[in-house]
Parts: C-alpha cells; structure tokens; sequence
C-alpha cells in the first residue's frame, strides 16, 4: 500500500467538546459483508469511502469537520500550525492531537501537544508544538482491527524533545516531526469546502467540462473563467441562444448561472483531486444547494469502485437525515448534539447507539430515537404559540 490512510484521529483538553475530547475513526468498525464499499488496506483492516455527521442547527458539525481538515492537514500537508485554514480558538495550551495512519508498510501513531503563547502584544496568539512522539510499527503486525490502534507496547520512532539541536533547527516551531517521515511522492489530497459553505465564489479556472456542466445545468452550453490583470472574467454561453455572456464579479455570476451550478463546478473539480491520489474532501452541509439526486450522485461517485480504484474518501456535514439513507453502512455516520447538562458538543457513533439494521436510519434520527437529534416538540411548539400570539 503506498497511499497515506488515516485511521483514526483523537482530541483531549479541547474546550467545546464534553469531558474535553472526542474521537473520529476512519475505519470499519463493523462487519464488512459488501468490501466495495470500504476501501481495504490489509486482510480485514478497511478504510471508510464516506463519512457523515449530522445534527441540529449549532449541535458542533462545523467544528468537529475543522478539526479533522486540521489534523489531516498536519499529516497530509505538512502544514504549519499558523498557516492553517481553521479556527485556532478551537484549541487551547496542552491541547493533545493523536492521529493514527497507515503508510508505505508501517502503521504510526502521532501524540502532538499543543502549546499557545504571545509572543508579543503586536504578534498576537502562536501556537506551536510543545512536545510530539511518534510511535511506529509493521503493518504485517497487525492481526485484527483492534491491533491497529494499539501501541501500548510499540517502540518510539521519534520524539521532538529528544531530536538533535541541528534537526530542531531546521523544524519550525509550529510543524510537527511527521514531516521527516513523508518522501516526496505524491501525498493524499486534502480539500476542503468549509470556507464555502455561506460563499458561493466559484473556484474554476479554465473551462469546465461539459460533461460536469451538464450533470448540474444542461441548458449551460459553456462555462470558463480567466485572469486578465488580477482581475476575474466569467464567460457564459447557453444552449439555444447566440449571445455568450461576459461579466467581472461573483455578483453578475449568481445573477447568470444557479448556486447549485456553482458549488456543482467546485465540489467536482476537488472530487477529482482527492480521486486521483486517494485523498480526503471535507464538505460542511453538503445538500446546500443540491437537489436530493444530485448528493446522490455525489456519494454514488465515491462508492463506485470503478471510479474510486484509491480508496478516497467524502467527510460531509448535513442537516437531512434523509441523505443517511444513501449510506451503506451504520460505522461511518457521527451525531452531534449538545450535552443537556453543560451544552458541551458530544460527538456520537451512530453504530455504537442504534443496533438494528432493519428501520431507515432517517427515521432512527428525525424521530428523536438517540435523544438531541431533531428539535424538541416543546420548542416547535412554543414558537407556534408565540406566532399566534402575534395574530391577535
């Protein structure tokens, strides 16, 4: 195997979350009885192909994608802690990030403690690593699921404290020891869609293709965008009409062309990122924008075999139960809620609360089965009461 596989990514001493941690694994936890819709990594160690977390408006969806873009990107990227693309108020000093992956032959385990400071009153906050261990051991040692993530007795690769003075010189104070390990071939792609998810700007350069154009819009004939100066061209052309239609801002885009088609255009130039290289695509509330066939289609894309041959994999947010029920599996799907007693965010597996496989796991969740998962009637019924107050 030679693409880097995340297994499992943990988080302690992290502010929003109750009891101060929570856990996201990438594997297969259950039984796999259909192998084409797990990628596998070694006899009966398999990858997830999609991965969904869904809750109520403000149950931490959001949140918890951020920090899994941020602890795929220290190992995927070898990205520098201030460099990021996320919300540093997420972590805190002693902050623990532990990151289990596959690569090459070796499985790892990454312990990386956060350290935040100001350096001074100009600089603002830096966080930067206070200390790091990286444990490593053969895949081939690895007999069942379970050995994959214990490390207990596994001898320490590297740890940062204990690196030559010369090695530290080179290392930057806000990027992990990983970096030593990963060789200059191709790493997984990483994208991520957060940041767009109340922006719909359009990511395209050059010209779509028209069978991507088509699946979103087919009665788009032509859509490119060019750079002239530092400033943004958007030409458009629609089936039957002559006219090809130029304009200069996002503004006169969305005035042309849906949203959906937008966010249709980016989603599937990443797709085709993370395809290529077995990678990771991070989308917070998916369905925005998309017709229920078109999300469909977009997770159908990842669990195509044929299509997939590298074991990507879809992490999306969504407020719609109903697109649970395009998943083939109960393992790969996160709740998240907020604890009744301190509002902390808790972050759920669905298979470790809802054993049977027999109700549409959309009626498992908008019937409030696992308690936090749909609005409360007193709520709804409250704001009822309240219009009709109003109408008096």
């Amino acid at each position: 195997m030679d693409s880097i596989k995340i297994l499992r990514i943990r988080y302690e001493n992290i502010p929003l979350f109750h009891d101060g941690c929570f856990e996201f694994s990438l594997m297969a936890e259950d039984r796999v009885s259909d192998p084409t819709q797990v990628f596998q990594l070694r006899r009966n160690l398999y990858t997830q192909k999609l991965s969904a977390l869904v809750g109520i408006n403000a149950s931490g969806k959001t949140s918890v994608l951020k920090l899994i873009y941020l602890a795929m990107s220290i190992v995927l990227e070898r990205g520098s802690l201030n460099t990021l693309v996320y919300d540093k108020s997420l972590l805190q000093d002693e902050t623990k990030i532990t990151i289990d992956f596959c690569h090459g032959d070796s499985c790892y385990e990454l312990h990386s403690i956060i350290g935040k400071r100001a350096p001074s009153r100009s600089m603002g906050t830096e966080l930067y690593f206070k200390e790091e261990q990286l444990f490593k051991k053969p895949l081939a040692s690895i007999k069942s699921k379970k050995d994959a993530l214990y490390f207990n007795q596994t001898r320490l690769a590297l740890q940062r404290s204990q690196l030559p003075k010369d090695a530290l010189g080179f290392l930057k104070f806000d990027d992990s020891i990983v970096i030593s390990i990963m060789t200059d071939r191709q790493l997984p792609a990483v994208r991520s869609l957060i940041t767009f998810t109340n922006n719909n700007a359009l990511m395209l350069y050059g010209q779509s293709a028209s069978e991507v154009l088509h699946a979103f819009d087919s009665n788009l004939e032509m859509l490119s965008s060019s750079m002239i100066d530092n400033n943004i061209s958007y030409t458009i052309k629609f089936k039957s009409d002559p006219r090809t239609f130029h304009v200069t801002s996002e503004w006169g885009l969305n005035n042309l062309i849906s949203s959906g088609t937008i966010k249709g255009q980016n989603i599937m130039m990443l797709i085709e990122d993370v395809l290529q290289t077995g990678g990771y695509l991070i989308v917070d509330e998916l369905e925005n924008h998309m017709n229920k066939e078109l999300v469909r289609m977009i997770t159908d894309i990842f669990k195509n075999e044929r299509i997939n041959k590298h074991g990507a994999c879809l992490i999306f947010s969504t407020h719609y139960a109903e697109i649970l029920d395009f998943m083939d599996r109960k393992d790969n799907i996160y709740i998240t809620r907020r604890n009744q007693t301190d509002t902390s965010i808790e972050l759920l597996n669905y298979a470790s609360e809802v054993k049977r496989n027999d109700v549409k796991k959309s009626d498992v969740i908008l019937s409030n089965y696992i308690e936090g998962t749909a609005p409360s009637y007193e709520s709804i019924q409250a704001l009822e009461d309240y219009l009709c107050s109003k109408m008096d």
